[in-house]
């Protein structure tokens, strides 16, 4: 095998994306904060249906692009030339016809607005509105923002210029709701096709021939899952749990040609795995099509070209990868891996089976990604280019996934990064949030190379209501924000002092979200571990779950019972409530703490950090405060993140 590094976009752009970065032409110098933070310089190549063409978004002018390549000519097209916008979503529909959506990066994430879905031929011609937005239509009725792609259109095997699209709609008393269009992309028009369908349906899944055969509804706290047996054939309810019931989870994922349904469940066991459900009897085979010991497995489903049957599954365990059940994929991801070794190799394939081209997108933990593609007849590697080439993977460190012991003895998954040398480091503690979400993933972090380049070692706990890792772990987290969660993660900081690797004087605990929360309470609870705490947009008291009525979680009403169980009863539990409630401890911090807000937030809004700092200020003179007007819970603007990293490093030099 070969490994060409050509760039394949070079004539589209200034200069070739494979050309030798500055930090290769000498000794590097330290590396700049913008370096990690601002915007890649390629994004989101695809193959098209046959493998003949490319494209990809690329910056033309500070806005995000779509350039196309014709891989038989290497010629390369931008295609696009919004000022006022950024592509985003990009797919292709057929050989002709691309699928996008709009994003404005220059505004502030909490300004932003929908962001659509147009469609372009591949020439440029044919430009199509086809969801609303801020545009003006040509007076034909549009579909509605929430309009979401689902699946292209296939006619005698074939991609044709119609899709699918989910609508959703959020309904009074907090009701979730969706159906299927079919969306003609040349004209705009449109049609339902899941009319007749269950009611108050979260979750459509369509079989090989595209027509909706399963779909899950939501009343209240249960979830029903329908199917039916055809097109015409009425629907049936075949399964229904309470969504507290955790282990009776049952998600369906996809058909295939035989009319088997593919659902991830527990199935008795700890984690999550991918089963076979037959539609007559209910039940689920005896034995799964996948399943990892200690890590859930709840989609990542890889179909035929066709769309026919199962070939693969994608799963995340202490790193990602994709369990191939076809012996030919496995071959060409043996052959790929060869090559680009330490990597983690997802491969598009496309094509006819006689013709058929890969594109590969590669990265890792020091790897921001970089791009090929690979000719399966001779196996040769050809570059596309790299989404951050002045980023020296070399100059990055790797990240180590670990378990240790809590003080019951549960297990809790971490992640550590180290910087370079000897030594005992300071370290940080990081959490993005959640809680009730995997927290830790192995990839390319800047956050964390960035702070890891400062000289600081990054620790990243899952403490128990972390998803990912098992029901165990999931359940231990109830009714524990501030109590068995936040012992978790002073528990991993202490384990890793015992190994010898952390200076335990100079150590910060840092978060966002639920991980500001995670911070505010560390500080409260650990006041000779933890010397200094950084919460940006972070929940400071869990009565604000229940009490903050215009949160995006709360603002439609509904039952909270999920909350209650997840969180506590705010009456029954209100003295559990005081304790754990960072506000109302506020005059047990003593640290410095830097806080950071957005203005526009939703998810969190802004009262939170206006608590704590009220709080906190008769009583700690060492509290640095920023409010982002026009900022959101997340999604902030590069120059806003700079802005805030830079304050993040200025205040770790002066405390830690």
């Amino acid at each position: 095998m070969s490994m060409q590094r050509r760039s394949l976009l070079g004539a589209a752009m200034a200069a070739p994306l494979m050309s030798v970065p500055a930090w290769a032409q000498g000794t590097p110098a330290p590396i700049p904060m913008a370096d990690f933070f601002k915007s890649a310089a390629l994004m989101q190549p695809r193959l098209s249906p046959t493998g003949k063409f490319m494209a990809a978004l690329r910056e033309v002018k500070g806005r995000w692009n779509i350039v196309v390549v014709d891989l038989a000519t290497r010629k390369a097209t931008i295609i696009t030339n919004f000022t006022d916008g950024d592509v985003t979503d990009l797919r292709w529909i057929t050989d002709e016809r691309l699928l996008f959506s709009i994003h404005d990066q220059e505004r502030g994430s909490g300004d932003q607005i929908a962001s659509g879905l147009f469609a372009i031929n591949r020439d440029a011609s044919d430009f199509k509105q086809l969801s609303e937005r801020a545009f003006l239509s040509d007076g034909q009725k549009l579909l509605p923002a929430s309009a979401d792609f689902l699946r292209t259109v296939f006619e005698n095997g074939k991609p044709t210029n119609e899709v699918l699209v989910t609508v959703g709609s959020r309904q009074a008393k907090g009701k979730v709701s969706s159906n299927i269009y079919r969306l003609n992309t040349i004209t705009g028009r449109h049609s339902i096709v899941s009319l007749g369908g269950p009611g108050d349906v979260i979750h459509w899944v369509l079989d090989t021939r595209l027509v909706p055969r399963a779909a899950v509804s939501r009343s209240e706290d249960s979830l029903t899952l329908h199917v039916r047996d055809s097109a015409d054939a009425p629907w049936r309810a075949v399964y229904s749990y309470n969504q507290l019931d955790v282990a009776q989870t049952l998600n369906p994922l996809s058909f295939d040609a035989e009319g088997n349904l593919y659902v991830s469940a527990y199935a008795g066991n700890d984690n999550l795995g991918i089963y076979r459900f037959d539609l007559k009897s209910g039940q689920l085979d005896k034995e799964p099509v996948a399943a990892i010991k200690g890590y859930d497995l709840d989609g990542g489903l890889m179909m035929s070209p066709d769309g026919n049957r199962l070939i693969g599954v994608s799963y995340e365990a202490a790193r990602p990868g994709t369990y191939w059940i076809d012996e030919k994929m496995v071959a060409i991801q043996a052959a790929v891996d060869k090559q680009l070794p330490g990597q983690h190799n997802m491969i598009q394939l496309r094509g006819p089976e006689d013709a058929r081209v890969a594109l590969i997108l590669s990265s890792s933990d020091r790897d921001p990604g970089s791009f090929y593609l690979f000719d399966l007849k001779s196996g040769s590697f050809e570059g596309i280019g790299r989404a951050k080439p002045w980023i020296n993977p070399s100059q990055m460190r790797p990240t180590t996934f670990f378990r240790y012991p809590a003080r019951d003895g549960l297990s809790i998954p971490g992640q550590l990064t180290l910087p370079a040398g000897e030594g005992k480091f300071p370290l940080i503690v990081l959490h993005y949030g959640g809680p009730w979400v995997r927290p830790i993933h192995w990839g390319f972090d800047a956050r964390v190379q960035f702070l890891v380049s400062r000289g600081y070692a990054v620790f990243m706990p899952a403490p128990r209501a972390s998803t990912g890792f098992g029901i165990k772990l999931y359940k231990a987290g109830w009714k524990q924000w501030g109590l068995g969660m936040q012992d978790d993660v002073a528990d991993g900081v202490k384990y890793l002092i015992e190994q010898g690797k952390i200076d335990s004087s100079r150590v910060c605990i840092m978060g966002a979200s639920y991980g500001g929360y995670m911070t505010m309470m560390g500080l409260v609870k650990e006041p000779k571990l933890y010397k200094c705490g950084i919460n940006w947009v972070g929940v400071t008291d869990p009565n604000f779950m229940f009490t903050v009525t215009w949160a995006d979680f709360n603002r439609f009403g509904g039952p909270d019972t999920t909350l209650r169980v997840l969180i506590g009863d705010p009456e029954k539990d209100a003295e559990q409530f005081k304790q754990t409630s960072a506000v109302h401890r506020a005059a047990e911090i003593k640290q410095p703490v830097l806080m950071a807000y957005g203005g526009l937030d939703v998810r969190v809004p802004l009262i939170n950090g206006e608590k704590m700092l009220a709080a906190l200020r008769p009583h700690n003179p060492n509290v640095e405060w920023v409010v982002y007007p026009d900022e959101a819970h997340s999604g902030w603007r590069t120059d806003t993140t700079m802005d805030f990293f830079g304050r993040v490093e200025k205040f770790l030099a002066k405390n830690l």
